[in-house]
């Protein structure tokens, strides 16, 4: 077989894990495998829903070449997901998710690796059903009018990468054992003030600790920002789901966007086969802007109980 070929397959494989994994959870039904997401900025249920959906439908199109392979694993999981559908659900923060995964109400969940490994350190009846390699970031939101502040940010952001100061916050914040520490912000006198919604679901990198005070990653990162910046930031505690309306509301300057960087594809010869999702998971929402990247990751987890 030519190289060409097992290109393809290896490509084929990649995407089609992104909910094939579904196939070795634990079933509410013969019909419906339930999918817990935390909620998407720039889509809708509905409409992710519809892109999985979508995605499913154009699978048959791939098992004649795939079967070949004589990957028996890769065709039970396509099998699964071809005859039972993924049913998608949104949640507005990881506590209701992990809830509803407890009360059997999704049978997976899916989340970055880093806050897979935290949940899975704290509850180790948590395992993992299947790791995927889905490049994704965390940027800062702003109202669409806003560029300015977006900017000045950018600048900063920019800065704490090429002197490595977002790579020592990323060791000892995410990378480490320990559990995330608060973090002290510099105050000054009759400076801008920026207020940034945070929400504790993405732990280590997003943490509210048990006082509910802001720890660990972000917090660090927004120090140093407002120490470089020489501005007050004050940070207010809101609900995943609730960030686009802090904006629009202004309740909020700033908030945390968490978005895929890389779509996945299938490649053959020179023709292009684009997964349905990556057309909903967009980089803004309606009178949203973004900054570039500050903390990215390479692996998303599904996990189980």
């Amino acid at each position: 077989m030519t190289k060409k070929f097992y290109r393809f397959v290896i490509a084929a494989l990649v995407i089609s894990v992104l909910f094939s994994s579904c196939a070795f959870a634990a079933r509410k039904d013969n019909l419906n495998v339930h999918c817990g997401v935390l909620n998407y900025l720039g889509t809708t249920e509905d409409e992710f829903q519809n892109a999985v959906d979508e995605f499913r439908k154009t699978l048959p199109d791939y098992f004649n070449m795939l079967y070949v392979t004589e990957q028996q694993d890769l065709m039970k999981m396509l099998n699964a997901f071809r005859d039972n559908r993924q049913v998608i659900h949104f949640y507005d923060n990881l506590t209701s998710m992990l809830m509803a995964i407890e009360a059997g109400r999704v049978d997976e969940i899916s989340l970055p690796d880093s806050t897979a490994r935290y949940i899975m350190k704290s509850d180790p009846e948590y395992k993992i059903l299947f790791t995927i390699r889905m490049p994704s970031a965390i940027s800062l939101g702003f109202r669409a009018e806003n560029t300015a502040l977006r900017d000045e940010l950018n600048k900063v952001i920019t800065a704490m990468k090429e002197d490595g100061t977002l790579k020592n916050l990323e060791e000892k914040f995410i990378k480490s054992d320990a559990a995330p520490e608060a973090v002290a912000f510099e105050k000054f006198d009759d400076a801008d003030k920026i207020t940034v919604a945070v929400t504790g679901d993405m732990p280590p990198i997003d943490f509210i600790a048990e006082d509910g005070q802001p720890a660990g990653y972000n917090t660090a990162v927004l120090s140093e920002i407002g120490k470089r910046m020489k501005k007050n930031i004050e940070m207010i505690n809101i609900e995943a789901g609730a960030r686009s309306a802090a904006l629009a509301s202004g309740k909020a300057d700033v908030i945390f966007w968490y978005r895929t960087t890389k779509g996945m594809t299938i490649t053959e010869d020179d023709s292009k086969i684009e997964n349905p999702i990556n057309s909903v998971i967009k980089d803004s929402g309606e009178n949203v802007i973004i900054s570039v990247p500050y903390y990215e990751w390479e692996r998303t987890l599904m996990l189980t109980k």
